[in-house]
């Protein structure tokens, strides 16, 4: 019994901890799960031209202004500082326009998280066609346009539900009528995984840290009274 006791304190002393960051979040429940000087690693395909290269993107610097609260409209999401490179550091220069495709999804290189359902309420309205994604690692929108009678083009733009940052930017030319891939330009986050992960779970913890301290707390009275009797 000894150990349990202690278990649960100890649960009790992280959930405090945790009620913590919910604090800095907008009274929408948004912040950003991104950091100046975070990198994140992405393998850079085109099944045209047979290229397969490794790139790199990080937080130069955060926005200087804050989310806004209330947030209420899609273009009011500030826009974090990117800096975008090739596996031995070198700038991607011109080539960074490989992601102008974002342009038509809504811009975003990072969102804020904590509320997916608020963003695809005020993304929504921006795009015309669109699929929401929404499963336990990522968020965001697919895309698509028709390029003549017989092929349509796909922009599929996710966002990983840990962090906020891209997860998968996928532009691809199929059939229409059979959904055959003829073209795909793709950069895909390296190691993203799958499911729910521990930075998932952490975020879910972070989001419902009040109901986590609440359950905490009677885990410990009942602990208590256990070790009375």
């Amino acid at each position: 019994m000894k150990y349990a006791i202690n278990a649960i304190l100890a649960l009790a002393i992280i959930a405090m901890f945790m009620v913590s960051p919910v604090a800095a979040a907008t009274s929408q429940g948004l912040e950003w799960g991104i950091h100046t000087g975070d990198r994140f690693d992405f393998t850079l395909r085109s099944s045209e031209t047979g290229l397969n290269e490794q790139i790199y993107l990080n937080i130069t610097s955060m926005p200087a202004t804050a989310i806004p609260d209330p947030l209420t409209s899609w273009g009011s999401i500030p826009d974090p500082d990117v800096g975008a490179y090739w596996a031995n550091g070198t700038s991607m220069g011109l080539y960074i326009l490989v992601f102008l495709g974002l342009l038509s999804t809504g811009g975003k290189i990072a969102v804020p998280v904590g509320n997916f359902s608020l963003l695809t309420n005020l993304l929504a309205p921006e795009l015309i066609g669109e699929d929401f994604i929404n499963d336990a690692s990522v968020w965001g929108v697919e895309l698509v346009h028709e390029l003549n009678s017989t092929h349509e083009g796909h922009i599929r733009v996710t966002y990983s539900k840990s962090d906020g940052f891209l997860a998968e930017y996928i532009l691809t030319m199929v059939v229409s009528a059979t959904d055959e891939v003829v073209q795909e330009l793709s950069a895909r986050r390296n190691n993203l995984g799958g499911g729910i992960g521990i930075d998932q779970l952490v975020q879910l913890a972070k989001d419902n840290a009040l109901y986590i301290g609440a359950a905490v707390v009677v885990l410990v009275i009942l602990g208590v009274v256990c070790k009375r009797r």
